[in-house]
């Protein structure tokens, strides 16, 4: 499979109390489930209360074409949670937020193992995804969750029941 991740972008490494012990590659990450690294969620949430999720582009290297939270990604070497969330959201979906922390919670699936961060915040748009690492995105109300859990990234279903969305 083809993919639009830079397999050479470096990860933060660290331990189980999630301080830093080195960095990988992502490919190496994504490939050996005992380099626990970390990583960032983010929720949008509109006026309506409604939840902006994203379509992830078919050439992401994990769960291509699934739907997940409003943006997401991997901490750089020197970035805080929150920076690589407002970074993350600028990237994929062209807007700037406040965020709000929620919660940090370890993340496992059949390839890696992350730390991660939950920020949440508010926009009504105007947007301007990345279409490398975003398909689509749209607003949808918070009962839609359930609905449309068998399209939702692992990732993005333990975001929203963290958030008691799901």
């Amino acid at each position: 499979m083809k993919t639009t991740d830079d397999q050479s972008e470096i990860f933060v490494v660290v331990d189980q109390n999630d301080k830093i012990i080195g960095y990988k590659t992502r490919k190496d990450c994504h490939s050996n489930k005992s380099l626990t690294h970390r990583g960032t969620g983010i929720v949008i949430f509109n006026d309506k209360g409604e939840i902006l999720i994203q379509k992830r582009s078919t050439t992401k290297d994990t769960d291509p074409g699934y739907l997940s939270t409003s943006a997401s990604g991997h901490l750089q070497k020197g970035e805080t949670y929150k920076d690589a969330a407002e970074r993350e959201m600028f990237e994929e979906i062209g807007i700037k937020t406040k965020l709000t922390f929620n919660s940090k919670f370890f993340y496992e699936d059949s390839r890696e193992t992350e730390i991660n961060a939950l920020f949440t915040g508010n926009h009504n748009g105007p947007f301007k995804i990345n279409k490398k690492e975003v398909s689509s995105i749209k607003f949808v109300a918070k009962e839609s969750l359930k609905k449309i859990r068998g399209q939702l990234t692992p990732f993005a279903i333990q975001c929203f029941e963290n958030l008691k969305l799901l």
